[in-house]
């Protein structure tokens, strides 16, 4: 405040769109391809942007004779007025605009149009609002999950480790048995080893035990005894421990997912709903006050008009399957891949091929598997997925099942929801 406000220093690169074609092509001229064609674009004209200049370099498909010819259609367009709104989104979030349309990325960007500059611009500013508010309020529970996820990871790790040295188990039952059968060998303390045949090989060759001096060789044999049933035990406990470590980082990647896929502040508060319920946060002070509102699953109409219904979360996949859902309709769920679950209500009905084609496909857009190409796709009855007792929400078995190959179409997806 109270400055005075001054221009900025004035360029003596010339305006791009004020030159004649010829004047382009005589500066094209002096390109000696050193730099990249775009840097050096945009070091000698003003009034273009670097997008616009990777755009230019990208539509000569690196042959640069054609680059006059593409500088003279852009020059043309713009001073004829012909202006196109043109947003780019990146996995439905909005990453830049222009004045045409832009190829340079391909198929790692999606381009939308716009009836107006001033309608694209309120949505290009409003969804990044949104998305800057969505990852603002999804870090905490993102680092929530991670830190728990990491967390369980290395318990895993050390229990593996330990479960491998339980494998040496049975080598000190051998040896407290070959002890045992040999007692009248070493009759005082003293000796730090024994050399015995070893009736467990073929050929009994002669095996060396070593021996606690301060014991006798019955209480070495005790020794070992009890070093291989405390192995033993060790092993199963350990095992069951390790099923349920890997249950649970398997349970908190498919939280991680939810919250990748998260689009709307009530999908958030679900998952927080969700991880409040299973341990992970501490209810708020207020829980109890707020009314509960459960979300619907998203709903969508297969193009022969059979309805599909995809969860948005753990619980609510839980909600779909196990109530909502009838015992003759279709669910579907991506192969060995986190993704919500998909039901088509057909009350046991034979579901036509389209329609299953577009279920698998929503079920992989739903899925980690969105960004991938093709993907194998589960499905069966309601009636023969079951979810065991104790099972972390989201976490189910089935059985009976086919597979299709399917790969996610955002297009489909919005055509088909209702």
């Amino acid at each position: 405040p109270g400055l005075i406000y001054r221009l900025p220093d004035h360029q003596d690169r010339p305006d791009f769109f004020s030159l004649t074609s010829d004047e382009r092509r005589m500066r094209w001229a002096e390109y000696d391809e050193e730099s990249p064609a775009d840097d050096w674009i945009l070091g000698k004209y003003s009034c273009l942007s670097p997008l616009i200049c990777r755009e230019l370099v990208y539509r000569c498909r690196g042959d640069y004779s054609t680059m006059p010819d593409a500088m003279d259609a852009l020059a043309e367009m713009v001073n004829a007025g012909e202006f196109i709104p043109y947003m780019l989104l990146q996995e439905g979030k909005p990453k830049d605009f222009s004045f045409m349309p832009i190829q340079q990325y391909g198929e790692k960007m999606q381009g939308e149009r716009f009836a107006d500059f001033s309608t694209m611009l309120d949505a290009y500013y409003t969804r990044r609002s949104q998305a800057e508010e969505m990852h603002r309020r999804t870090a905490s529970l993102r680092h929530t999950v991670k830190t728990a996820r990491d967390r369980v990871i290395r318990k895993c790790t050390l229990q593996t480790e330990e479960l491998k040295k339980t494998a040496e188990r049975e080598t000190k039952r051998r040896w407290a048995d070959l002890i045992t059968a040999n007692l009248y060998q070493v009759l005082d303390r003293g000796a730090e080893s024994m050399t015995v045949e070893d009736y467990y090989e073929e050929d009994s060759p002669l095996i060396t035990i070593p021996l606690d001096p301060m014991k006798s060789p019955k209480e070495n044999a005790a020794a070992y005894y009890k070093e291989y049933h405390k192995a033993k035990t060790a092993e199963q406990y350990l095992t069951r421990l390790i099923e349920e470590g890997q249950r649970e980082e398997e349970y908190l990647s498919s939280v991680l997912d939810e919250i990748d896929r998260a689009s709307t502040l009530s999908d958030i508060a679900d998952i927080r709903r969700e991880l409040t319920g299973t341990g992970y946060l501490r209810p708020s002070k207020d829980a109890k006050k707020e009314k509960k509102r459960e979300s619907a699953p998203i709903r969508y109409i297969s193009s022969h008009g059979t309805e599909i219904l995809v969860g948005r979360n753990n619980i609510q996949n839980d909600s779909l399957t196990t109530k909502l859902a009838h015992k003759g309709d279709l669910w579907l769920h991506v192969q060995k891949i986190h993704g919500s679950h998909v039901i088509i209500r057909c009350m046991g009905a034979d579901i036509d091929p389209q329609t299953l084609r577009e279920a698998a496909s929503l079920a992989v857009f739903h899925s980690q598997a969105s960004d991938g190409g093709k993907v194998s796709v589960d499905y069966t009855r309601v009636k023969f997925v079951r979810k065991p007792s104790g099972a972390l929400p989201g976490m189910v078995r089935y059985t009976d099942y086919s597979t299709i190959v399917a790969h996610a179409d955002e297009e489909l997806a919005l055509r088909l929801k209702a």
